[in-house]
């Protein structure tokens, strides 16, 4: 039995990262994902695709991304971090078959260095156009090959997607024309929308819901004069924090993230001005779309921009805390 969808978001730079990923068997995945924050204030981000399903695939992608990190420590290219697998694999004579993207985002200049083994395109969208990145599509890794990378300049309220290809492949349609509902369904995703979980949304309601492991990542870059919370406590009087929390009145752990977002309004009373919407989607007629809800409890940090969804348990005010990016002061963490 799949899973349900499962979302974390994080900053990174001046980047807002969120994941969106939904196991076909129990809760490990061939898939898997992650964010490197590297020293020249670059951030690559990497999305991967092991061959099956379940604890097998799952332990072949752990072993994969720790390669990943030790790896961007010695390059902040790209394609050669790509060869570089290549290599190993080769000498190992390992038979790991898995598609990799690389993306590695330059805030600064607002280009993105992309290279690819084998695997689906990236979706770009800014508001004005929504459109597959051009890229050199080398063979899936262990299979050398010369590797590329490519560079696109990331214009306005620009976002991009990767995603593994269990979100569009179905056995009924061709890859071709799965991609075609992909771009449409983000048509319109910039800005605070850009999120893994609205794609993932709206993709499955084009194709339906996934025959295989799926992830989707966004990666959204905050506009040029954006203030961090951080920033926003030195303007005088209390910020003003906006939460919409979707529970299910049935669920314990729903039960105990309530009781976890009553209490970081409590304790950070002195800083904050806290408005909280309690949504219980258990009851019938309750509209979860407007935010990509998919599975409760999920938190919606409304205000202060980004948006930042978090979803799942939580059973500690800190722990809360750090997913939803609000400080919590030593004075209010005794």
């Amino acid at each position: 039995m799949p899973a349900r969808w499962r979302t974390e978001t994080m900053s990174v730079q001046s980047l807002m990262v969120e994941a969106c990923w939904r196991p076909m068997v129990g809760d490990v995945a061939g898939d898997f994902h992650d964010v490197i924050d590297l020293k020249d204030g670059r951030v690559a981000i990497v999305i991967g695709d092991v061959a099956g399903v379940g604890p097998d695939a799952a332990e072949k992608a752990d072993e994969l991304q720790a390669e990943l990190h030790r790896l961007f420590r010695r390059t902040d290219s790209p394609s050669s971090v790509l060869s570089l697998i290549d290599d190993r694999l080769v000498r190992t004579n390992d038979e790991l078959f898995a598609t990799l993207a690389c993306a590695v985002v330059d805030p600064a200049s607002r280009c993105v260095d992309v290279a690819s083994a084998g695997h689906p395109p990236i979706l770009f969208a800014n508001g004005v156009e929504t459109r597959l990145l051009d890229a050199v599509s080398g063979p899936p890794l262990g299979i050398v090959g010369e590797r590329h990378a490519t560079t696109h300049p990331l214009p306005g309220d620009a976002a991009l997607f990767l995603y593994t290809d269990g979100l569009v492949e179905r056995r009924t349609s061709s890859l071709g024309t799965t991609l075609e509902h992909l771009v449409r369904a983000g048509r319109g995703l910039h800005g605070p929308i850009a999120s893994a979980a609205e794609l993932a949304r709206r993709t499955t309601a084009r194709l339906g819901q996934p025959m295989d492991d799926a992830t989707v990542v966004s990666v959204r870059m905050f506009p040029h004069g954006t203030r961090r919370i951080e920033d926003v406590s030195q303007l005088g009087g209390r910020p003003r924090v906006v939460l919409r929390t979707y529970l299910n009145s049935r669920d314990l752990r729903s039960t105990r993230t309530e009781a976890a977002v009553k209490e970081l309004a409590l304790r950070t009373r002195e800083t904050f001005d806290f408005s909280i919407e309690l949504v219980d989607v258990s009851q019938p007629g309750v509209d979860t779309e407007r935010d990509g809800v998919l599975a409760a409890p999920t938190i919606v940090r409304l205000q202060p921009a980004p948006v930042i969804r978090v979803v799942g348990s939580l059973r500690s005010v800190e722990e809360l805390a750090r997913a939803l990016q609000l400080p919590l002061g030593q004075q209010d963490a005794s």
